[in-house]
């Protein structure tokens, strides 16, 4: 019994037929699914390895051009940052040109202010280019002072209106010896003393007399003492006192007018700057006479300072603790000048209009550091002179470096601004438009870099897209030409089978011929 199934050959032919179309059926319908022609490696190796290749490029490609726009947020804020300091400042150099015409125009009454209560000695020190300082107080010529160790003048008026230069001491023993007299140190005791001088110190570093009188037992001074300026008194006279130590904190550079007022009637001893007490202390009586000689500048025939132990101090050289810098309008009474008319006497000058002009400057300049600040972009700050570096390519073999530039009011010169005295209005005027310059300077190469990474980040994007037709072109499927094959397919798969089925019946009619049978085994 024969038990093997028996094909023809036509039905072979038919069946490996439907297989194929079956298969190509399928490829068809994956391409068309996935809109690829090539979805692994064994369907096209060399075009799926390329393609990937490509694909890989371009994808690098694209997170280093996120990181150029990163790049370029972060100059753009930069930029907004330096036009909105550009604008403050060209605002603050208004102001600065308007105070300078304001403060030219003024005029002080000081000297009037100042006779008006018959000082015993007033030196305006506007004469330095003599020998004699002349005294326009109650002692008259007899008072008149003496320049020493070459004091010089100043190239500048200690402030507007002062009517002209002051006396320069360099801080080497130069100093303004004022005369032993009944009216100043020789006679005593004192009740009531008024010292008033303007000055303004080079540095503050180191102790540095500005005026002194008397010696190493009664003695009144005011001094500058490693950043602050000191008055002090000491008397073996009576009850006696001191020494005492009255200080408040001052800069140099900077124009004040300092007072000191003991009023022994009262049992005080006060100190007073631009017209504002800086402290005082209880005084047990008056200062007694103090035979010793006198002086603007430095020490001439000894001092007593606030931290000399008790007894004599000791014995200092004429000519030490020099001050460096400049001094003007010295007055001395043997009177009370109260608080109002010391404050009255600071205002009489131009220094508070000056005081004015530089908060308002500084109301606009003081915004330049928060706009600083705030001009970061995730973590960088190109205007606190931190540094920006953007990639161009995978291996980061070409990129920019953005360097940041510091622009806080120190940077650029402008905390320290002063509209005291000629000079300075000048040198504040100049310093803004410095920094404006520099401003727009930086502005002009962000501009710069920022064109380049926007050239840079074109390029890219073009470089991405052909990286990714390219790998589109070996991939791809062409929809159409594949609903083509599939229908063709499918039609070719319908024909085969009905051809099977046509070669089956063929051939059992064959069988049943020769058998006799109407079974046939397929």
């Amino acid at each position: 019994m024969v038990n093997d199934i028996i094909i023809g050959a036509t039905i072979k032919s038919t069946l490996t037929s439907i297989q194929k179309s079956r298969e190509a059926n399928d490829r068809s319908s994956e391409r068309i699914a996935s809109g690829l022609r090539v979805n692994r490696a064994t369907d096209q190796p060399q075009n799926f390895f390329s393609a990937s290749a490509l694909s890989t490029k371009a994808n690098n490609f694209s997170r280093i051009l996120d990181r150029m726009g990163t790049g370029i947020n972060t100059i753009q804020q930069a930029l907004t940052g330096i036009e909105t300091i550009e604008n403050i400042l060209n605002l603050a150099e208004v102001k600065a040109l308007e105070a300078k015409e304001a403060l030219e125009k003024t005029s002080s009454a000081l000297p009037d202010a100042i006779l008006a209560d018959a000082p015993v000695g007033y030196f305006r020190l506007n004469d330095s280019d003599t020998t004699t300082a002349l005294n326009l107080g109650t002692l008259g010529a007899g008072g008149d002072g003496i320049y020493t160790n070459g004091v010089g003048q100043t190239d500048d008026i200690l402030f507007y209106g002062a009517g002209g230069l002051a006396a320069q001491f360099d801080g080497n023993q130069q100093y303004v010896a004022v005369p032993v007299d009944d009216s100043i140190n020789t006679l005593g005791p004192y009740d009531e003393k008024t010292i008033e001088l303007i000055f303004n110190a080079d540095s503050t570093v180191g102790r540095q007399v500005l005026w002194e009188e008397g010696g190493p037992v009664n003695n009144l001074n005011i001094y500058i003492d490693n950043g602050r300026l000191r008055v002090n008194g000491r008397t073996t006279s009576g009850a006696g006192y001191g020494p005492l130590d009255i200080s408040v904190p001052i800069q140099s550079g900077v124009t004040y007018h300092v007072a000191l007022v003991q009023d022994a009637n009262n049992n005080r001893f006060s100190g007073y700057l631009n017209g504002e007490e800086f402290g005082s202390e209880f005084i047990a009586g008056p200062i007694g006479s103090h035979p010793n000689r006198n002086a603007i500048g430095a020490i001439d025939q000894d001092i007593y300072f606030h931290d000399d132990g008790p007894g004599n101090a000791p014995n200092r050289p004429d000519g030490s603790f020099a001050f460096s810098g400049a001094i003007s309008d010295v007055a001395f009474y043997n009177s009370i000048i109260p608080q109002a008319d010391l404050l009255a006497r600071y205002e009489a000058t131009s220094l508070p209009l000056s005081e004015s002009f530089r908060l308002e400057t500084l109301k606009f300049l003081e915004q330049v550091d928060d706009l600083v600040e705030d001009s970061h972009y995730r973590g960088i700050n190109l205007l606190e002179k931190e540094k920006l570096i953007v990639h161009f390519n995978d291996t980061r073999s070409s990129k920019l470096r953005v360097e940041g530039q510091s622009f806080t009011l120190a940077d650029l010169g402008l905390d320290t601004i002063s509209f005291q005295r000629p000079s300075q209005v000048e040198d504040a005027i100049r310093t803004i438009r410095a920094a404006i310059a520099k401003v727009r300077d930086y502005g002009t190469t962000l501009v710069n870099d920022l064109n380049i990474i926007q050239t840079r980040q074109d390029f890219t994007r073009n470089f991405i897209n052909i990286h990714k037709s390219g790998a589109e072109d070996l991939t791809v499927a062409d929809l159409n030409e594949e609903g083509v094959n599939q229908l063709a397919s499918q039609t070719r798969l319908d024909l085969s089978t009905s051809s099977l089925a046509l070669a089956a019946r063929s051939q059992a009619s064959i069988l049943e011929i020769f058998t006799g049978s109407g079974r046939a085994l397929l």
